[in-house]
Formats: structure tokens, C-alpha cells, sequence
């Protein structure tokens, strides 16, 4: 104002025209007063300051810790596993959570996924993430986690659309990254089918075998969608596998495509670290009418991660299975003896597979689907404890891409002989225990208890 004042006085004299500041009229004086209340009572608008965007964790996705490590995660198939677990190590889990514990909760009696929102919301509430499937994508008879005479064909015709339109209305309501599998390990527990064979995909692997029918019988030119499988149908390829690969696809393009789920981080099933002449082993055990040369042929292409992996677009981390297992004959009927397999067997078993991996995935993060290091069903061993002692720190040095790991527990109904006779649940107090919180202590780097999102952010409700 006073520079506006001194502007006019010195543009007046200039112009030789006096402007007259004689007394005011008490009139004048208001109405200057008033003029000058107006200007200083003006609202001054404050400089405007940025705001950080409010996160939207429906389009985040779950990554690999940034600078190293591994996330730490824990099965809980009873309650209580997952904190036994923690008390094990000292450190809180990442994946699963005691409020959806595994990818198996929620079916009902007709094989139909439901997903619990509020489990789902309380989990993310405790810092942690969780584990989805829709149908487990194998054809054996008697499958709980699929409808039933479900085949991969039927899933890819579209047959199923109507349910999967529903699971993804209710994952909708969560709307935060979680894990999404396709199924589990395909090439372990459901080797028996794998995707399926046969014209209709509902025959086992021992059918393809007897009626040599392991290749040519998939013909994905022919279903809706033909353009995601233009690269299957190899009749040179296990039709069980190429069924699996397609599966991946399917999913994910209805999930994420066609429905517009974007939190959705896609992982390869749990693959399955098997020995490494293990198909020797496959084929002693079947009968002399079995072309043991045709056989060989078919189970090599079946056991081929490069067959079986859907491609980089339908899969953000490679999920494997492994144990380091070995086999009693008290509990596997027909052992005649027992088979104690070494560390530097397992990790020659893994060095295997982590080659296929890297040879088709090389920019993929890894992680364990399922992990364990048993004793048989001992739950105080000290030759478990000395695998873990052993094994964890070598994953840990020689193999930097795997970057988490979801150690499994156990149900009493599958615990028994002849089934899955191993505890692999590590307690504290128990020699499992003790090796446990050595291996994690002493590399304190390695092990992460909160995950990354895509954004490069933490978990909002966690702190490593």
C-alpha cells in the first residue's frame, strides 16, 4: 500500500497536478477508514502444500524384500501353530495368518471356495498376508478343493465362470494384496493326474501310460480363449502338464483381466524339489506291461518345470515345495528298509530345480511354498535339528533369489503311516528349536517379518 501511495505522489507532481491532503471531513475520514479496514482484513490464502496420495492397496502387489532376506511364514492347520512357531524363532511371521491359516480354508462340502472377509481384514489388521485358491486344478477322484468331476477342460470352457465370478466378488470386498495359487504341487502329492489326460482331461497319469495317451490328446485350439494357450497343444509335451500351464493362464486372465483384480500376486503351485533320479524310482514301481522306454519318455516331459511354467506375464514369484525328508519303513508300508538322505543330497535335489528355474524364470523371485526339515514324526530330534543347522544357512548364502518361505505343519489326519508320517512343526524348547533361533539370530538380515508392497512401501500395519 505505501508503494502505491508513493507511485501516485511522484506520477503527480510529474503531471503538475498538486493532489490536496487537507483535513478530511469526519465523512471522508469514515469512508477512508472503511477502506482501509476492507484491504486488511482481506483473506490471505495460504500457499497450497502437497499431500501424499493415500495408498490403494487394490492395485498393489506383493514383492520380494528390497534389500535382501527372506520373509518367514508358518502354516497353521491347528490353532496355535503359528505362534509355536514364532516363539520357535523369535521373530513374527509374514505369510498366513492364525485367521486364514492356509489356502484350504473355506470350502464347502461341494468343493466351492469362500472367502471370509473379516478373517481375511484381521489378518492384514496383525501385519500379515494370505493365501488364496479357487480350485485345485487336478482331476483325481474325490478332490475336496473342486467340484466334483472337475477337469482343467471344463475350467477352461467356462463351465465354472459362474463361481469364479462369485470368489472374485468376495475377494473384491478385501481388496488388498494377498497370494493367489492355482493349486498344489502337481508334480508331487497330484503327480497321480498332474492336469489330467485323456480327449477330456479326466484320466491319471497311469491310464496315459497303459494306453500310451500321455501326449497329443490336449487340444486347446479348440476352447474359448484359444490365443492365452497358442503355445500349447505341443503334442511333444505331457498333455498333464500343458493342461497345468493353461490352468495358470485361465486364472488369471479371469481374475485379473476380465475382473479387474489387480492385488492378486500369482505363484507357480509349489512345484515340487524332487530327487534327482527319482523317475527311476517312478518307474520300478510299475507293473512289466508298462513300455518302461514310453514311460520314461512321458515322465521326463511331465517333471518339466520348463513344460509346466505359464510365462512371465501369469506369474510374479516361483513357488516350489521343498523337505528335506527321508523315510522310515515303520511308516511306509512295503519299505523294507530305511532311506536317511543326506543335506548335500536334498541340496543337490534343489540345485536341480533351481537350475530349470533359472533357465526359464531368471528374473523371478522364489519362494517356498512349503517348507520343512522332519525327523519322521519326532518332535525333539537332533538329526532335524542338524538339518536345519546345516541346510537354512547354505539356502541362505548360495541362493539369494529364493526370498520367503511358508513352513508347513500338520493336520493328526494326515500325520499317520503310510500317508504324510512327518511332523515338521519346530517348537521352542525342542532341539528343532533351538537350531532354529541360532540360524535366525545369527543372520538377523535374512529373515523378514513384514513384506513389501508394489508401491516400494511396508506393510502399513507392520514393522520389521
Amino acid at each position: 500500500m505505501k508503494t502505491h501511495l508513493t507511485t501516485v505522489l511522484a506520477l503527480s507532481f510529474i503531471a503538475g497536478t498538486w493532489i490536496s491532503f487537507d483535513t478530511p471531513t469526519p465523512a471522508e475520514a469514515q469512508s477512508r477508514l472503511s477502506r482501509k479496514r476492507q484491504v486488511q482484513t482481506q483473506t490471505v490464502t495460504p500457499p497450497t502444500t502437497q499431500t501424499t496420495p493415500a495408498r490403494d492397496y487394490s492395485m498393489l502387489k506383493i514383492i520380494p524384500p528390497p534389500a535382501g532376506g527372506m520373509y518367514l511364514g508358518q502354516y497353521e492347520w491347528v490353532e496355535g501353530d503359528i505362534a509355536t512357531f514364532e516363539a520357535a524363532s523369535g521373530r513374527k511371521t509374514a505369510l498366513w495368518s492364525r485367521h486364514r491359516g492356509s489356502w484350504g480354508n473355506g470350502y464347502d462340502a461341494a468343493g466351492q471356495p469362500h472367502f471370509d472377509v473379516q478373517a481375511a481384514n484381521r489378518a492384514w489388521e496383525e501385519g500379515k498376508v494370505i493365501i488364496v485358491q479357487m480350485y485345485n486344478t487336478t482331476p483325481t477322484p474325490g478332490e475336496s478343493e473342486a467340484p466334483a468331476e472337475f477337469t482343467v477342460d471344463k475350467l477352461l470352457s467356462g463351465q465354472y465362470d459362474p463361481d469364479l465370478r462369485r470368489f472374485a466378488a468376495e475377494l473384491r470386498q478385501f481388496g488388498k494384496p494377498v497370494f493367489f495359487t492355482a493349486g498344489r504341487e502337481p508334480n508331487g502329492v497330484e503327480s497321480a493326474y498332474f492336469g489330467g489326460f485323456g480327449p477330456a482331461g479326466d484320466k491319471s497319469l497311469l491310464w496315459a501310460l497303459e494306453n500310451k495317451r500321455g501326449f497329443a490328446d490336449f487340444e486347446p485350439s479348440r476352447l474359448p480363449y484359444a490365443t492365452l494357450y497358442m503355445d500349447a497343444g505341443n503334442p511333444q509335451v505331457c498333455d498333464g502338464v500343458e493342461r497345468l500351464k493353461a490352468a495358470q493362464r485361465y486364472y488369471y486372465d479371469f481374475f485379473v483381466r476380465r475382473e479387474g483384480l489387480k492385488f492378486l500376486t500369482f505363484d507357480t503351485m509349489g512345484w515340487a524339489v524332487r530327487q534327482v533320479n527319482q523317475i527311476e524310482y517312478d518307474l520300478e514301481k510299475y507293473p512289466s506291461t508298462i513300455d518302461k522306454a514310453y514311460a520314461r519318455q512321458l515322465l521326463q516331459s511331465c517333471h518339466s518345470f520348463a513344460n509346466f511354467y505359464p510365462g512371465d506375464e501369469y506369474v510374479d514369484w516361483v513357488s516350489l515345495t521343498f523337505y528335506m525328508l527321508d523315510y522310515y519303513a515303520k511308516d511306509f508300508p512295503g519299505l523294507t528298509r530305511d532311506y536317511v538322505i543326506s543335506v548335500d543330497e536334498h541340496m543337490r535335489n534343489l540345485d536341480k530345480v533351481m537350475g530349470e528355474v533359472k533357465l526359464v524364470a531368471p528374473n523371478k523371485p522364489v519362494f517356498f511354498m512349503e517348507f520343512g526339515f522332519p525327523d519322521g514324526l519326532s518332535q525333539n530330534s537332533s538329526w532335524a535339528a542338524q538339518k536345519i543347522a546345516t541346510g537354512f544357512p547354505r539356502i541362505i548364502s548360495e541362493y539369494p533369489e529364493i526370498k520367503g518361505f511358508a513352513m508347513w505343519s500338520g493336520h493328526p489326519s494326515w500325520m499317520v503311516h503310510g500317508v504324510f508320517p512327518f511332523d515338521c512343526l519346530i517348537r521352542p524348547g525342542t532341539s528343532e528349536g533351538t537350531a532354529l533361533k541360532k540360524v535366525v539370530s545369527g543372520n538377523p538380515a535374512a529373515f523378514r517379518s513384514c513384506v513389501y508392497l508394489s508401491d516400494g512401501k511396508l506393510h502399513p500395519n507392520c514393522i520389521n
